[in-house]
This record gives structure tokens, sequence and C-alpha cells, in this order.
């Protein structure tokens, strides 16, 4: 290398080319170096080879200096310089609905890197990392009431409240159709978490605005039966029998009410129509006097039978000479109802005695009994001597009945003969 450098110095020092070849021939010489050096040659060559290959290489793809962004804790970016942090910090503030924006964004840092050209970042995408990582942004909406900001909260909140409070008027089963009375518009966007209103604000505001609800109402009501009463000279008086059985009629409506907040404001009659008609219910009545004269109640009385059941325990459900060649007196009553003798007398029958059921005979001297018929159960047997009032059966529904009642008979000399005055009931 000394050589080279010999040589070198030489050549500064003469005057011409021609001169330095002529007297050193410095072709000669350094080829004769280079044959001489070939290992230190070899090895320059090759860094002089690097060096050229990387900087091609850095000028093909790119590379260049950038900046790393450390912000909130975090790195979000690579950027060519602090400019661009300072663009996208003022479009994140234009996103967001807020006249504090710009306080809730952070200061950054930077850390010088090299990076390739297109791996920068833009200022809209920094833009969007520091909306990310800001804790106080947070997605959500702003309802507008005819134009004006009335609250700003988490959006899906916002909106199931709305739709509840929209429909919390409906009439259930009804067509319904409700809105807002007031214009309302949802502008959904970035906002200050710190501003926005809890649940409760929200849900105050919401339920203020009034709804108009729509409903197109069907409704049935009932129409009530009325009552016919037939007489029948057949039946005595104080009989009464339904014959045939009321039922309510059913009238079909439909109309369109306009409520405001569930208060009807007015109803429209759409259409109405009878879907079942009434039907009147028939009471059979009779009008038939007792058979009995003055003479034989005044003998009936003076018999002294009493009623074999307690007052206000049953009711007359049939009446001797009904039309249907009746020879006594029903009693409806419960089942188990005390039957008690109308007077004193001796048992001449107790048995079931078919049509009769489980029944009863009294003979009470003097020409009178008296039958007791369908009882459930029976308290004495033939032969028995009763006192007046003593307990011989209870009421039931044997033989040929339909429904739990005493069937009572008064015998004169074997005739039967109407009961209800021998047994106070006339």
């Amino acid at each position: 290398m000394k050589e080279v450098t010999f040589i070198f110095k030489d050549i500064l020092k003469k005057g011409t080319v021609k001169e330095i070849l002529s007297q050193y021939n410095i072709f000669k010489k350094l080829f004769s170096f280079v044959k001489n050096n070939r290992i230190p040659m070899k090895m320059c060559c090759l860094c002089l080879i690097g060096m050229l290959s990387v900087g091609i290489s850095i000028i093909a793809v790119g590379i260049t200096l950038g900046f790393k962004v450390n912000y909130a804790g975090s790195f979000i970016a690579t950027v060519k310089n602090s400019g661009v942090f300072d663009d996208a910090k003022n479009i994140a503030v234009d996103h967001i609905s807020s006249d504090n924006a710009d306080g809730a964004i952070k200061s950054p840092s930077f850390k010088m890197t090299l990076t390739v050209s297109d791996r920068l970042d833009s200022a809209f995408k920094v833009a969007d990392a520091i909306i990310e990582n800001t804790d106080d942004i947070e997605k959500a909406a702003a309802l507008k009431v005819n134009g004006v900001t009335a609250v700003c909260a988490e959006s899906d909140g916002l909106n199931s409240y709305l739709e509840y409070c929209r429909n919390r008027f409906n009439i259930e089963g009804a067509d319904n159709k409700s809105e807002f009375t007031d214009s309302i518009e949802i502008e959904n966007g970035y906002y200050l978490r710190s501003e926005l209103a809890d649940e409760s604000e929200m849900k105050a505001v919401i339920e203020a605005l009034p709804v108009k609800t729509t409903a197109t109402v069907t409704t049935e009501e009932t129409i009530p039966f009325s009552n016919k009463t037939e007489k029948t000279p057949t039946e005595l008086i104080g009989y009464s029998k339904v014959t045939t059985a009321g039922e309510n009629g059913v009238r079909r409506k439909t109309e369109v009410l306009e409520l405001i907040n569930g208060e009807t404001e007015s109803a429209a009659e759409l259409s109405s129509e009878v879907v079942k008609e009434p039907v009147t219910q028939i009471t059979l009545v009779g009008t038939a006097k007792t058979t009995a004269s003055a003479k034989q109640r005044s003998a009936a009385r003076s018999a002294g039978l009493i009623c074999p059941l307690d007052k206000g325990s049953f009711v007359i459900s049939a009446y001797y000479g009904d039309g249907r060649g009746h020879k006594g007196m029903d009693l409806a009553a419960d089942k188990g109802t005390p039957i008690y003798a109308a007077a004193a007398g001796t048992v001449t029958l107790a048995k079931f005695d078919g049509a009769y059921g489980n029944c009863v005979v009294i003979d009470h001297g003097n020409g009178i009994k008296t039958r007791y018929a369908h009882a459930s159960v029976l308290k004495v047997s033939v032969g028995a001597k009763v006192e007046q009032g003593d307990v011989i059966a209870l009421v039931g529904c044997t033989g040929n009945s339909s429904g739990n009642h005493l069937h009572i008979e008064v015998m004169i000399n074997d005739t039967r003969v109407n009961p209800a005055s021998y047994i106070g009931l006339d």
C-alpha cells in the first residue's frame, strides 16, 4: 500500500501522463503490486461491493427516517414527523361531538426509527388510533328532539329504551301504530364518556316524550238476555220453573282509538255486528189455587201435623196436582238434611219401595198417614213408635228422582190429599 501511495504522489508531482508512464511505467508497477497482494485486494473489493449493494438496496426499497408514536402507553403508529400527529389530532377532534374534545386527547412521545416509506401511517389512520386509545372517547348516540340535542347516551340502551317507550301504551290484542309526537332523530358518533348521561337521566328524558297510539280494536260485548214469564193453570200459585234457560248474546265491535300517553283522545266505530243472538229465558209459574176448601184447611190444621223439614232448609220444587198427577209435595233440600216425623205414630213401612226409593210410612191414627220418599238413609224400622219431631230419615235422591228432595204425602183414609195445609205450607 505504501508503494501505491508513493506512485500516486509521484503522479501529482509530474507534469503529464506521458512523462509519468515513460519514467515509471506505472501500469507495470501497479499490476505487479496487485499480483503480490491478492488477498488484501480481494477483501477491499468485497467491502466496496457490499457497501455498494447496501446503498443500492436502501435506494431501491425506500428506507427513510421516521418516528414511532407512543400514545397513552401504547405505540399506535409510525409517522414521518410530529406534524402528522398534530393533523391527526385535528381530525379526531372534528369527529368527536364535544366542545371539550381537544382536552381529552393526551400528548404523545416520539421515538426515532428507520422504516420503509410505504409503512408510514397517514394522519387519518393515526386519528382512528387516537380515538381508539383515548379512555374518555366512546361510540355513543345523541337523541335530538325537534332538532335539539336532548341527551347523549350509550347507543344500544338509548335505542332499546326509545323502542320500549314508543310501544308502552299499545293495547294488547289490537293492531297498534305508535309514534312520538315530536320529531325524533338519533345521531351516532364519538362522544366523551364523561359527558354521557347515566341510565336514569336517559330514561327520564325519553319517558317525557309524548306518544301517540292509533289502535284498531275489536271487542266483544255481552247482550243480556231478557226474561219472559208464562203462566199455567195446571200448577199451584208459588210454582216456578225455568223451561228455557236464558243465554246472553254477543256483539262484536271494531273501532279505531287514538290515544296520547295511553289516554283515549278519540274513538271511531268501524263496524258492529251481532255474532250471537240472546236467548230469552222463559219461566213457567203456576196460577192455580189450592184445591183445599176452608173446611178442609181447618181440618188439616186440627190434625196437628208439623213440617217434616226445618224451615229455611228447603224450597218447594213441586206442588200437589201440578198437571202430572202429582199426589204430594216436593221439598228440595241438601242431601243428608234431617226428615222429622210430622206427628206421633207407628212406622208401618221402612224400606226401598220402587219409584219412591227409600221410603217411610207412619200411621198417626184417626185415618191419617204420612209418606216420606226418596231418602238417602232410613233411621227407623217397621213397628217402631215415633214421636212428633223424631228424625226418621235423611234427604236423598233414591228411586225415581232427579235431585235431592223429600216427597211428602198425606193420606186421609188411604186417599192422598194436598199436604200443604197439613204441614203449614198453604
